[in-house]
Protein backbone atom coordinates (compact mmCIF):
# COMPACT_ATOMS: atom_id res chain seq x y z
CA UNK A 1 0.00 0.00 0.00
CA UNK A 2 1.61 3.26 -1.09
CA UNK A 3 4.31 1.67 -3.31
CA UNK A 4 6.97 4.00 -5.18
CA UNK A 5 5.88 4.58 -8.50
CA UNK A 6 8.11 2.97 -10.87
CA UNK A 7 10.76 4.79 -13.03
CA UNK A 8 9.04 3.66 -16.33
CA UNK A 9 5.31 5.48 -15.18
CA UNK A 10 7.88 8.01 -14.10
CA UNK A 11 9.20 8.82 -17.69
CA UNK A 12 5.28 8.18 -19.57
CA UNK A 13 3.73 10.90 -17.04
CA UNK A 14 6.90 13.31 -17.98
CA UNK A 15 6.22 12.62 -21.36
CA UNK A 16 2.47 13.19 -21.71
CA UNK A 17 2.79 16.54 -19.80
CA UNK A 18 5.71 17.96 -21.92
CA UNK A 19 3.71 16.76 -25.53
CA UNK A 20 0.20 18.45 -24.16
CA UNK A 21 2.54 21.46 -23.19
CA UNK A 22 4.48 21.54 -26.40
CA UNK A 23 1.04 21.25 -28.40
CA UNK A 24 -0.71 24.28 -26.84
CA UNK A 25 2.42 26.23 -26.99
CA UNK A 26 2.86 25.43 -30.80
CA UNK A 27 -0.61 25.36 -31.72
CA UNK A 28 -0.86 29.02 -29.63
CA UNK A 29 1.77 29.82 -31.95
CA UNK A 30 0.21 28.71 -35.50
CA UNK A 31 -3.19 30.24 -34.54
CA UNK A 32 -1.44 33.59 -33.65
CA UNK A 33 0.43 33.62 -36.72
CA UNK A 34 -2.74 32.72 -39.07
CA UNK A 35 -4.97 34.70 -37.29
CA UNK A 36 -7.55 31.75 -35.63
CA UNK A 37 -8.35 33.42 -32.30
CA UNK A 38 -10.93 30.89 -31.15
CA UNK A 39 -9.32 27.91 -30.59
CA UNK A 40 -5.82 27.36 -29.11
CA UNK A 41 -6.95 28.57 -25.52
CA UNK A 42 -8.35 25.46 -24.96
CA UNK A 43 -5.34 23.66 -25.85
CA UNK A 44 -3.99 24.45 -22.60
CA UNK A 45 -6.72 22.53 -20.76
CA UNK A 46 -4.94 19.19 -21.22
CA UNK A 47 -2.09 20.02 -20.02
CA UNK A 48 -2.93 21.61 -16.92
CA UNK A 49 -5.32 18.57 -16.49
CA UNK A 50 -2.85 15.72 -16.33
CA UNK A 51 -0.12 18.23 -14.31
CA UNK A 52 -3.21 18.36 -11.71
CA UNK A 53 -3.44 14.48 -11.77
CA UNK A 54 0.41 13.25 -12.06
CA UNK A 55 1.72 16.37 -9.80
CA UNK A 56 -1.09 17.92 -8.26
CA UNK A 57 1.58 19.20 -5.80
CA UNK A 58 3.11 21.39 -8.20
CA UNK A 59 0.31 22.24 -10.56
CA UNK A 60 -0.42 25.52 -9.37
CA UNK A 61 3.18 26.56 -10.25
CA UNK A 62 2.99 24.86 -13.82
CA UNK A 63 -0.03 26.81 -14.26
CA UNK A 64 1.18 29.82 -13.42
CA UNK A 65 4.27 29.26 -15.84
CA UNK A 66 2.38 27.83 -18.87
CA UNK A 67 -0.26 30.54 -18.32
CA UNK A 68 2.50 33.41 -18.30
CA UNK A 69 3.88 31.79 -21.54
CA UNK A 70 0.43 31.44 -22.83
CA UNK A 71 -0.45 34.84 -22.09
CA UNK A 72 3.18 36.09 -23.39
CA UNK A 73 2.28 34.72 -26.79
CA UNK A 74 -0.82 36.74 -27.02
CA UNK A 75 1.01 39.95 -26.95
CA UNK A 76 3.85 39.49 -28.65
CA UNK A 77 1.87 37.44 -32.03
CA UNK A 78 -1.46 39.01 -31.19
CA UNK A 79 -0.45 42.46 -32.62
CA UNK A 80 -2.47 44.37 -29.33
CA UNK A 81 -5.62 43.17 -30.63
CA UNK A 82 -7.57 44.57 -27.21
CA UNK A 83 -10.68 41.81 -27.96
CA UNK A 84 -7.96 39.18 -27.78
CA UNK A 85 -6.28 40.98 -25.42
CA UNK A 86 -9.25 40.75 -23.09
CA UNK A 87 -10.58 37.21 -23.41
CA UNK A 88 -6.60 36.06 -23.07
CA UNK A 89 -6.87 37.58 -19.89
CA UNK A 90 -10.01 35.58 -18.53
CA UNK A 91 -8.56 32.68 -20.06
CA UNK A 92 -5.37 33.38 -17.86
CA UNK A 93 -7.57 33.61 -15.16
CA UNK A 94 -9.71 30.67 -15.67
CA UNK A 95 -6.69 28.79 -15.99
CA UNK A 96 -5.15 29.49 -12.38
CA UNK A 97 -8.90 28.85 -11.03
CA UNK A 98 -8.82 25.68 -12.40
CA UNK A 99 -5.90 24.67 -11.20
CA UNK A 100 -6.54 25.78 -7.74
CA UNK A 101 -9.86 24.06 -7.33
CA UNK A 102 -8.47 20.73 -9.09
CA UNK A 103 -5.02 20.54 -7.36
CA UNK A 104 -7.26 21.42 -3.72
CA UNK A 105 -8.87 18.46 -4.31
CA UNK A 106 -6.36 16.71 -5.48
CA UNK A 107 -4.20 17.21 -2.67
CA UNK A 108 -7.31 16.46 -0.48
CA UNK A 109 -7.49 12.99 -1.78
CA UNK A 110 -3.85 12.40 -1.12
CA UNK A 111 -3.62 13.30 2.05
CA UNK A 112 -6.53 11.49 3.16
CA UNK A 113 -5.16 8.64 1.57
CA UNK A 114 -1.82 9.32 3.43
CA UNK A 115 -3.67 9.09 6.47
CA UNK A 116 -5.12 6.09 6.03
CA UNK A 117 -1.75 4.48 5.34
CA UNK A 118 -0.32 6.37 8.19
CA UNK A 119 -3.32 4.92 10.39
CA UNK A 120 -2.64 0.91 8.79
CA UNK A 121 1.24 1.49 9.34
CA UNK A 122 1.31 2.16 13.09
CA UNK A 123 -1.98 1.24 14.42
CA UNK A 124 -1.28 -1.06 17.12
CA UNK A 125 -4.39 -3.01 15.96
CA UNK A 126 -4.82 -5.07 12.95
CA UNK A 127 -6.43 -3.19 9.71
CA UNK A 128 -8.62 -4.90 6.88
CA UNK A 129 -9.47 -3.00 3.88
CA UNK A 130 -11.89 -3.96 1.21
CA UNK A 131 -13.73 -2.86 -1.31
CA UNK A 132 -17.89 -3.46 -0.82
CA UNK A 133 -18.64 -3.68 -4.51
CA UNK A 134 -15.68 -6.06 -5.78
CA UNK A 135 -15.62 -8.38 -2.34
CA UNK A 136 -11.68 -8.01 -2.47
CA UNK A 137 -9.49 -7.28 -0.02
CA UNK A 138 -7.50 -3.79 -0.57
CA UNK A 139 -4.95 -4.47 2.09
CA UNK A 140 -3.92 -5.74 5.09
CA UNK A 141 -1.71 -3.86 7.88
CA UNK A 142 1.47 -5.97 9.25
CA UNK A 143 -0.88 -7.17 12.49
CA UNK A 144 -3.53 -8.32 10.56
CA UNK A 145 -0.95 -10.19 7.88
CA UNK A 146 0.22 -11.66 11.39
CA UNK A 147 -2.91 -12.67 12.93
CA UNK A 148 -4.31 -14.76 9.48
CA UNK A 149 -0.81 -16.03 8.44
CA UNK A 150 0.10 -14.36 5.28
CA UNK A 151 2.91 -11.91 4.08
CA UNK A 152 1.55 -8.05 4.07
CA UNK A 153 1.12 -8.15 0.40
CA UNK A 154 -0.14 -11.69 -0.41
CA UNK A 155 -3.74 -10.98 0.13
CA UNK A 156 -4.18 -7.72 -1.66
CA UNK A 157 -6.68 -8.42 -4.73
CA UNK A 158 -7.71 -11.70 -3.26
CA UNK A 159 -11.99 -12.32 -2.65
CA UNK A 160 -12.83 -11.76 1.00
CA UNK A 161 -13.89 -15.03 0.95
CA UNK A 162 -10.27 -16.28 1.17
CA UNK A 163 -10.10 -15.41 4.84
CA UNK A 164 -13.74 -14.83 5.47
CA UNK A 165 -15.59 -17.36 4.46
CA UNK A 166 -19.00 -16.76 5.96
CA UNK A 167 -20.91 -15.00 2.79
CA UNK A 168 -24.01 -14.71 5.18
CA UNK A 169 -21.98 -12.66 7.95
CA UNK A 170 -20.48 -10.43 4.87
CA UNK A 171 -23.80 -9.59 4.04
CA UNK A 172 -25.40 -8.75 7.92
CA UNK A 173 -21.56 -6.75 8.33
CA UNK A 174 -22.29 -4.55 5.19
CA UNK A 175 -25.77 -4.22 6.15
CA UNK A 176 -24.70 -2.63 9.35
CA UNK A 177 -22.34 -0.50 8.15
CA UNK A 178 -24.27 1.12 5.32
CA UNK A 179 -26.95 1.99 7.96
CA UNK A 180 -24.88 4.21 9.85
CA UNK A 181 -25.36 2.76 12.99
CA UNK A 182 -22.65 4.16 15.63
CA UNK A 183 -20.49 1.59 17.46
CA UNK A 184 -20.41 -1.24 15.25
CA UNK A 185 -18.56 -4.24 16.60
CA UNK A 186 -19.13 -7.34 14.38
CA UNK A 187 -17.66 -10.78 15.43
CA UNK A 188 -16.61 -12.72 13.07
CA UNK A 189 -13.98 -15.83 12.17
CA UNK A 190 -11.52 -15.31 9.75
CA UNK A 191 -9.44 -18.46 8.48
CA UNK A 192 -5.70 -18.36 8.72
CA UNK A 193 -3.18 -19.65 5.87
CA UNK A 194 -2.76 -22.83 8.12
CA UNK A 195 -6.21 -23.38 8.00
CA UNK A 196 -7.03 -22.68 11.87
CA UNK A 197 -9.36 -20.13 13.00
CA UNK A 198 -9.57 -16.83 14.63
CA UNK A 199 -12.25 -15.05 16.04
CA UNK A 200 -11.76 -11.01 15.69
CA UNK A 201 -14.34 -8.23 16.08
CA UNK A 202 -14.65 -5.93 12.97
CA UNK A 203 -15.43 -1.90 13.32
CA UNK A 204 -15.32 0.38 10.63
CA UNK A 205 -12.83 2.85 10.55
CA UNK A 206 -13.61 4.83 6.89
CA UNK A 207 -16.28 4.04 4.44
CA UNK A 208 -16.70 5.34 0.92
CA UNK A 209 -18.06 3.70 -2.14
CA UNK A 210 -15.45 1.85 -2.76
CA UNK A 211 -13.52 1.27 0.63
CA UNK A 212 -14.28 0.09 3.73
CA UNK A 213 -11.94 -0.24 6.05
CA UNK A 214 -12.25 -1.78 9.53
CA UNK A 215 -9.89 -2.16 12.35
CA UNK A 216 -9.40 -5.83 13.33
CA UNK A 217 -8.70 -7.32 17.13
CA UNK A 218 -8.53 -10.82 17.63
CA UNK A 219 -10.40 -12.08 20.58
CA UNK A 220 -9.51 -15.59 20.26
CA UNK A 221 -6.93 -15.57 23.50
CA UNK A 222 -9.88 -13.97 25.26
CA UNK A 223 -12.80 -15.95 24.31
CA UNK A 224 -10.77 -18.86 25.46
CA UNK A 225 -9.93 -17.50 29.17
CA UNK A 226 -13.56 -16.89 29.00
CA UNK A 227 -14.52 -20.23 28.48
CA UNK A 228 -12.14 -21.49 30.54
CA UNK A 229 -13.47 -19.31 33.23
CA UNK A 230 -16.94 -20.35 32.28
CA UNK A 231 -15.86 -24.23 32.76
CA UNK A 232 -13.90 -23.53 36.19
CA UNK A 233 -17.60 -21.88 37.32
CA UNK A 234 -19.60 -24.36 36.09
CA UNK A 235 -17.30 -27.28 37.82
CA UNK A 236 -17.53 -25.07 40.83
CA UNK A 237 -21.20 -24.93 40.63
CA UNK A 238 -21.38 -28.78 39.96
CA UNK A 239 -19.47 -29.44 43.62
CA UNK A 240 -21.51 -27.29 45.55
CA UNK A 241 -24.51 -29.04 43.71
CA UNK A 242 -22.93 -32.63 44.68
CA UNK A 243 -21.61 -31.15 47.93
CA UNK A 244 -25.12 -29.88 48.98
CA UNK A 245 -26.91 -32.87 48.08
CA UNK A 246 -24.80 -35.25 49.95
CA UNK A 247 -25.30 -32.47 53.16
CA UNK A 248 -29.12 -33.17 52.81
CA UNK A 249 -28.98 -36.71 52.07
CA UNK A 250 -26.92 -37.05 55.76
CA UNK A 251 -29.19 -34.54 57.43
CA UNK A 252 -31.93 -37.09 56.35
CA UNK A 253 -30.64 -39.78 57.78
CA UNK A 254 -29.64 -38.26 60.96
CA UNK A 255 -33.24 -36.42 60.93
CA UNK A 256 -35.21 -40.08 60.20
CA UNK A 257 -32.30 -41.61 63.36
CA UNK A 258 -33.33 -38.83 66.13
CA UNK A 259 -37.21 -39.81 65.12
CA UNK A 260 -36.62 -43.61 65.31
CA UNK A 261 -34.77 -42.77 69.13
CA UNK A 262 -37.60 -40.58 70.16
CA UNK A 263 -39.89 -43.32 69.20
CA UNK A 264 -37.96 -45.95 71.09
CA UNK A 265 -37.24 -43.76 74.24
CA UNK A 266 -41.17 -42.87 74.11
CA UNK A 267 -42.05 -46.18 74.08
CA UNK A 268 -39.50 -47.54 77.07
CA UNK A 269 -41.28 -45.31 79.23
CA UNK A 270 -44.42 -45.89 78.67
CA UNK A 271 -43.63 -49.14 79.55
CA UNK A 272 -44.86 -50.94 76.15
CA UNK A 273 -43.56 -54.23 76.47
CA UNK A 274 -44.01 -54.82 72.30
CA UNK A 275 -41.03 -52.87 71.53
CA UNK A 276 -37.43 -54.30 71.89
CA UNK A 277 -34.95 -51.95 71.28
CA UNK A 278 -32.67 -51.99 68.42
CA UNK A 279 -29.64 -52.80 70.26
CA UNK A 280 -27.99 -52.30 66.72
CA UNK A 281 -28.86 -49.15 66.45
CA UNK A 282 -27.87 -47.71 69.58
CA UNK A 283 -24.52 -48.77 68.94
CA UNK A 284 -23.94 -46.28 65.96
CA UNK A 285 -23.11 -42.98 67.47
Amino acid sequence: MGSPVPDREIILRLTIVAIASLTAILGTIFSLIHGIFAVFSFLYILPIICVVYFYPKKAVLFTLLISIIYIGLVYILGSFNPILIAVSTAWFAIFLTLSVVASSYANGLLEEKARIRQIMENTLEGIFCLDPGTLRIRGVNQKCAQWLGYSLGELQGTPVTTVWTDTAAHQRFFDEVTSGKAGIAFDALFRQKSGGVIRVILSPLYVTRGMLLCSVVNVTDIRVADEEIRQTLEDLERQVRERTAHLEQINEELRNEIIERRRLEHSLLSGDPTVKPDREKERKP
